[in-house]
C-alpha cells in the first residue's frame, strides 16, 4: 500500500465495515476514501491526514474529524448527527473524535444527501452531486441545478461542464479560506472525483 498517508490504512477498513452496514449498495467506496482525504490531508504526509482528530478553525466555523463535521453560528452537524442513526444519540461532544462515528456520520450523511438527488444524467454526476451538498448543503445544490435549468447551454442532470459553471453562492473570497465559497466547492467535487479517489480503488473496489 506504497503512496496511502499511514492513517489510512488504520481506517480505511472501518469506512468499508460503515459503508456495508448503513449502505450497502453503495459500489464505489474509493470516493469515499477521497473524501476523507479531501477533508483531513494538507498533504499526503500531514500528521492530520487521515486523522480523526483534524480540525479546521476560523472566525466562522469549526469543524473536525475524518468528515470534518461543521458547526458555525447557524447551524450544528454534530447535533444533526445524533439524530441520522439510533447508534449516535448519546455521542458526546467530548467523545467526538470517535473515528467509527465519524465515519458512520459520514457515510449516512451522504446516503441521504444521495437518495435526495434525482433526475441526473448518470450515477457518476449523481455522485458529483451529492459531494457539492455535502460541502455546500443540499438547499445549495437545488439552486444550483435551477440556475442552470434557466441558461440554454446547461442541463441541470450533469454536474461537470453544467451545473458545476453556475451558482448564486459568493464568489468573492472569505477571510481565512482565501477563496471563495463558490470555489472551495467546485474544487471539492473535482478534487474528490479526478483527484483523489483513484489511489484507493484497488484497495475498497
Amino acid at each position: 500500500m506504497d503512496g496511502l498517508p499511514p492513517n489510512a490504512l488504520i481506517y480505511m477498513p472501518v469506512l468499508v465495515e460503515e459503508v456495508r452496514q448503513h449502505w450497502p449498495d453503495f459500489y464505489p467506496v474509493h470516493y469515499l476514501a477521497g473524501q476523507v482525504e479531501q477533508e483531513t490531508c494538507p498533504s499526503l504526509k500531514s500528521k492530520i491526514c487521515w486523522s480523526p482528530k483534524a480540525e479546521l478553525k476560523t472566525s466562522r466555523e469549526y469543524g473536525f474529524g475524518l468528515g470534518q463535521l461543521t458547526v458555525t453560528s447557524r447551524f450544528n452537524n454534530f447535533e444533526a448527527a445524533r439524530k441520522l442513526h439510533p447508534s449516535l444519540a448519546d455521542w458526546k461532544w467530548e467523545e467526538r473524535f470517535d473515528a467509527r462515528k465519524q465515519l458512520r456520520t459520514m457515510v449516512l450523511m451522504n446516503r441521504n444527501l444521495y437518495r435526495s438527488i434525482k433526475n441526473t444524467h448518470s450515477e457518476y454526476c449523481r455522485i458529483a452531486m451529492m459531494f457539492s451538498a455535502y460541502n455546500g448543503g443540499l438547499g445549495g445544490l437545488r439552486q444550483d441545478r435551477k440556475l442552470c435549468a434557466a441558461q440554454d447551454d446547461c442541463d441541470p442532470g450533469k454536474w461537470f461542464g453544467h451545473v458545476e459553471k453556475y451558482s448564486f453562492r459568493a464568489k468573492t473570497k472569505v477571510q481565512g479560506y482565501g477563496k471563495s465559497f463558490f470555489e472551495i466547492n467546485r474544487e471539492y467535487v473535482r478534487n474528490i472525483l479526478c483527484l483523489r479517489s483513484e489511489k484507493y480503488m484497488i484497495y475498497l473496489d
